[in-house]
């Protein structure tokens, strides 16, 4: 019965916790999945979670290679992160 009702759960949750994971990257914790797409486009992540490109400046939410940092960390995450992992114990 536990493993049924386990089941259930995790199949009600699957979205919203997908969703938890890839909006944890703008979060301390996630963190790690943005500065490693970043370092990808030679950019960083500063203490405010803005990606900063090589030359210093704040990289723009409109800039292609942000939309690409921010794809890549969210799909990253997606299957990475440990947030709901105690549903299929991960």
């Amino acid at each position: 019965m536990q493993k049924a009702i386990n089941k259930a759960l995790a199949a009600a949750l699957a979205e919203p916790i997908k969703q938890a994971r890839e909006m944890s990257i703008f979060t301390d914790e996630g963190r790690i999945f943005l500065d490693a797409c970043a370092l990808q486009y030679d950019a960083a992540v500063n203490g405010k979670g803005q990606i900063i490109k090589e030359n210093g400046e704040v990289m723009s939410e409109d800039d292609p290679d942000y939309q690409a940092i921010v794809s890549r960390a969210k799909k990253q995450a997606s299957a990475q992160s440990r947030i709901g992992g105690w549903l299929n114990g991960a």
